[in-house]
Formats: C-alpha cells, sequence, structure tokens
C-alpha cells in the first residue's frame, strides 16, 4: 500500500517538473532572454564640504543588463543607479569601483567602466591682486595712461593646488580709438576653469589725453651776407612773429624760439620781402604755419659830416 502510493506522488512530482519545464521552455520560446546597454548618469556619495573632484569623474557609464522583452521593453537609463562613493578626507588620486542596482528581475552583465580613478583636492580660497592688461590704442595723437582698477584685488576660489600657484587675476582691456578717457565694467580671469573669482567683474577707469603738448613761441629771423656798399639793415620782421610748435612736453620745454632757413640779404639795396621757411627744432613733431614772410628794411648809410673849408674846429688865436 504505501508502495502504492509512493509511486503515485513520484508520478505526480514528475508531472509538475514536466509541467514547469514545458512552461520555462514555452516561455522562453516566446519570451527570450536579450541584452540592452544604456548610458547611466554616474553620481557620486561621500564627498565632503570644502573637498571637489578634479579630474577622473566621467559623466556617465555603460551598463549591460540581461533580461526578457517584457523586462527590456520599457527600461530606461533612469531605472538604473551608478553610483561612486569617494571615502571622506581624502585627496589625490583614488581607484573607486562603480556600484551599480538594477530593478529585480534584471541581471546586470557588464559595467564599463567597472573602476574610475578620481582626483580629489581641498577647496582654498586665496585673495589675488588684480592687472589690467591693455590692447589697441587710443585715437592718434592720444595716449592712454596707468589704468585704475577697483576692487584692486579679488577671491579665487578653486583647486588648492590651482590656487596656490595663481599670482594675479588679469582685465583684458580692449581700447578703442578714443580721445577721452574710458570707464567701464570688465570682466576678470585667471586662465583657469576650475577657479571662480569673486567679484568676476571689476570697474576700470583709463585716463586718456594728449600724447602732444603745445607751445606758442617767436619766430627769430636768420640773415646772411651783408647789404650793398653803402647800406645797411635797419631791421627785419616776420609774419606772424609767432607761431605753435607740437611735440612731447619735455622737449618743449627746453625751446625758447624757432629760427627761420637763412634769409641772404648779400648786396641788395632795398627793402627785401620773402616767405621762408622754419627749422624744426629737436623734440618738435609739428609746427604752424610752416612758413612765414620776412621783411628786411634796407637803408643808406648817414654820410658823415665835413666841417667847412679852413675851419679845423680849433679856436683861432686872439690878436695881441
Amino acid at each position: 500500500m504505501v508502495r502504492l502510493d509512493w509511486q503515485q506522488n513520484s508520478i505526480k512530482f514528475l508531472s509538475v517538473l514536466l509541467a514547469f519545464i514545458l512552461w520555462i521552455y514555452a516561455n522562453n520560446e516566446q519570451n527570450p532572454v536579450k541584452e540592452k546597454i544604456l548610458n547611466v548618469n554616474l553620481e557620486r556619495t561621500g564627498l565632503v564640504q570644502n573637498f571637489l573632484i578634479t579630474g577622473g569623474m566621467p559623466e556617465s557609464v555603460k551598463v549591460k543588463v540581461l533580461g526578457n522583452n517584457n523586462q527590456l521593453a520599457n527600461l530606461t537609463p533612469g531605472d538604473i543607479k551608478a553610483v561612486v562613493d569617494i571615502p571622506e578626507g581624502v585627496t589625490g588620486e583614488i581607484l573607486l569601483p562603480v556600484q551599480v542596482s538594477a530593478p529585480a528581475g534584471l541581471r546586470l552583465a557588464q559595467v564599463t567602466p567597472e573602476e574610475v580613478r578620481l582626483s580629489i583636492d581641498l577647496l582654498v580660497e586665496k585673495e589675488i591682486p588684480v592687472v589690467v592688461s591693455l590692447r589697441g590704442a587710443p585715437a592718434q595723437g592720444y595716449t592712454a595712461l596707468t589704468p585704475v582698477c577697483h576692487p584692486g584685488t579679488v577671491i579665487a576660489s578653486g583647486p588648492g593646488k590651482v590656487v596656490n600657484e595663481i599670482i594675479q587675476a588679469t582685465a583684458v582691456v580692449e581700447i578703442p580709438p578714443a580721445v577721452r578717457d574710458i570707464e567701464q565694467n570688465y570682466p576678470v580671469n585667471v586662465g583657469n576653469s576650475s577657479v571662480s573669482l569673486n567679484p568676476s567683474m571689476v570697474h576700470v577707469v583709463i585716463p586718456i589725453v594728449s600724447a602732444v603738448s603745445s607751445k606758442i613761441v617767436p619766430v627769430q629771423i636768420q640773415l646772411t651776407g651783408v647789404p650793398a656798399n653803402g647800406y645797411t639793415i635797419k631791421g627785419s620782421v616776420a609774419e606772424p612773429v609767432s607761431v605753435q610748435i607740437f611735440g612731447p612736453a619735455e622737449a618743449l620745454s627746453e625751446i625758447s624760439g624757432i629760427n627761420t632757413e637763412p634769409v641772404d640779404i648779400h648786396g641788395i639795396d632795398k627793402n627785401l620781402a620773402k616767405d621762408v621757411g622754419l627749422i624744426m627744432p629737436p623734440g618738435v613733431t609739428n609746427f604752424q604755419p610752416g612758413r612765414v614772410k620776412v621783411q628786411v628794411e634796407v637803408v643808406k648809410k648817414e654820410s658823415p659830416v665835413q666841417p667847412p673849408p679852413g675851419n679845423s674846429g680849433e679856436p683861432s688865436p686872439q690878436k695881441p
């Protein structure tokens, strides 16, 4: 009796097992196992305040999962979580595993990369001076003086390895062909995107002044030669009597007059009027007008007064 029950139970068990195998076979035939590759955003945990990742952290990892059609049909990257857990207080390079979790029923086949090598640094702040870099030039005849920057310093924040080597921030100013002061806000940078500056803008004033000074000086007439025999020069005058000279203030301060080109009066016996040029003194860049009219007055020499004949000019002796 017992033997018969065992045989019947065995038959029932084999029937159930066979049915289960047939169900799995049929299910696999109708809904086979497939794979799907997803780009999953890589997150990080454990990074404490004043520490930051300076390199090696990819934005995403590739995850290959296995499942049937029903499981994979609506699977999105957001359904899978990829995390790197960063130890507290660690700096420098560190190799860490990528931890991936997927919905129940799916099997993780591959994660690329499985590990990441991160660079961790301490966040530091440092006060650095601002230097204004001028490019271009103002209008012709003008020059830019030393710029004034406010504030003169900014706070640089970023990885200690980078910030500790920074000595200054730069504000680049493109100078237009200006004839008056330039006043504007300009961005500052240190040439490294991992460093932030506070403030990020500075107010710059660039004085624009005339590059040349001017001065009114008298015209000095230069005469060469001598007039005809019996004639002499009574005087000479230039028209205009003074001209405006241009040049650096230092050079103009040494100049008290400007000479004409030599005016030849050799053998003249009457008044002379002549347009002549001016000789540019050292340091002068220009003068106005460029020519003057010189007038020279010539007169006859006066003849000496002769005493009357027989009169020597001495008193005659008195008769006794």
